[in-house]
């Protein structure tokens, strides 16, 4: 992704260097469903394997992936395809054939139609104010009427939900099947970290039962290292060891998964501690149900924060329903939209069965020994238009009453990313600066 350089940047100071805008990712070909499964169904190994560009270890390895991919489309007759304002491809597929009803083992599951509603933010405190509220929420709903290039409608209608289209080329980017669905060594214990962890954070951590919880996340499409990823996110998590299971969610960038440089909304779940096949991203695995048809998981954004420019973002929330569900909320400049949610069924007798024992706000970024930027690149004191942030961080208590976080610092390189925290401070709530340039 190009960047102005340092030495361009030094020229500019005065002026203050604003990154370029960022390039579109490249247009997906368009190919119908029927002849992207029968694609699926054709392919061969020695297609993928030592060929440049995939990094898939072996035949067998890849003869698992593709079962994957056939198993999470078996019985699937997508009602219609699209390339996406992002230009993913897109299937709008029946709501009944999603993968999160249809486990590889086990009984299927039932559409839960009971929706809560959306948490409020805790009441807003009098006093000193935060920084500026000047930001604008990033709107990613599907509408009607609008058309890709190849004349098809961008929208799926009621009774569908929009899909993005999981191929083989994006699985076989990854050396197995387990670490196309997993996230290496995932979330780590503050108290605790493992010395040879990849994986870097700056962020606020609050030990407190809790139901879920809500942030505003400003959006950026920070630079990674080759087959890296860095994010800005939320961590609601149980247990410990191998009993550790969570629930996560934000906006990523990772371009050997999504195919483009920009940040993607995304989700991410666990039942034990990230072991191999215990989670995944997204619906590239029979885990999240989803119910909105007007937001796809693993979309790009429209717009983009940039230095000392408008700053861009979104709502995201978490919350456990009576039924045990977690139920995902996607706020934009209107009202929260019931993505859909986690079965508590999935969680089986763990913690997240029952409640949360953890919530997390903030960065992280992957690639040691040469990891790079977190955020917007810049460190937390640079603040406002500058770093990344979150703000408006709740949690929803276990009388279901939304509660102002108390979050304390984590910095697990704190040489090279940063985190600044400000708990309950006027009409932004508690709030979270983040991020850095690199980590060597």
């Amino acid at each position: 992704m190009p960047r102005l350089s340092a030495a361009l940047c030094a020229l500019l100071v005065i002026a203050g260097c604003v990154r370029p805008q960022l390039p579109a990712p490249p247009v997906q070909p368009f190919q119908p469903f029927d002849a992207f499964i029968a694609s699926v169904q054709q392919a061969r190994a020695g297609q993928y394997v030592g060929q440049p560009g995939f990094a898939v270890e072996s035949p067998a390895a890849f003869d698992e992936m593709k079962q994957h991919l056939l198993q999470l489309y078996a019985g699937v007759t997508a009602r219609h395809s699209f390339v996406g304002p992002d230009r993913q491809l897109v299937d709008c597929i029946p709501i009944e054939q999603q993968p999160g009803l249809r486990p590889p083992s086990g009984a299927r599951r039932e559409l839960s139609r009971d929706v809560p509603q959306a948490a409020l933010a805790a009441r807003e405190v009098p006093g000193v104010s935060g920084p500026s509220q000047a930001r604008r929420s990033e709107d990613i709903t599907l509408k009607r009427a609008q058309r890709d290039r190849f004349g098809n409608e961008m929208f799926c209608e009621p009774g569908t939900i929009p899909m993005r289209r999981i191929t083989l080329a994006e699985i076989a980017t990854f050396r197995n099947l387990a670490s196309f669905l997993g996230k290496t060594d995932g979330e780590r214990d503050p108290l605790a970290p493992a010395d040879d962890s990849t994986h870097y954070y700056a962020r606020g951590v609050q030990f407190v039962d809790n139901l879920g919880g809500d942030s505003w996340l400003n959006v950026w499409s920070p630079t990674v290292s080759s087959g890296q990823m860095s994010l800005s996110q939320q961590w609601f998590v149980s247990g410990e060891g191998d009993s550790k299971q969570t629930i996560e969610g934000g906006w990523q960038v990772m371009p050997n998964k999504w195919k483009t440089d920009q940040a993607v909304l995304f989700i991410y779940y666990t039942t034990k501690n990230y072991a191999d096949k215990s989670g995944c991203y997204n619906l590239d695995c029979s885990g999240f149900v989803q119910r909105a048809n007007n937001v796809y998981l693993g979309r790009g954004f429209t717009n983009y924060s940039a230095i000392d420019s408008t700053q861009w973002g979104f709502n995201l929330q978490w919350k456990r329903h009576t039924d045990g569900n977690w139920w995902l909320f996607y706020k934009g400049p209107g009202d929260y939209i019931a993505v859909g949610y986690y079965p508590s069924s999935l969680y089986g007798e763990g913690g997240l069965a029952t409640r949360a024992k953890k919530i997390a706000f903030g960065g992280e970024d992957t690639g040691k020994p040469s990891a790079l930027e977190m955020g917007s690149g810049r460190k937390a004191n640079e603040g406002w238009q500058k770093a990344a942030f979150q703000n408006m961080i709740f949690y929803i208590d276990t009388n279901v009453v939304s509660q102002w976080a108390r979050l304390d610092k984590y910095e697990s390189n704190p040489d090279c990313y940063t985190a600044d925290i400000h708990n309950i401070t006027g009409n932004w709530g508690t709030y979270i600066f983040f991020g850095g340039p690199k980590c060597k």
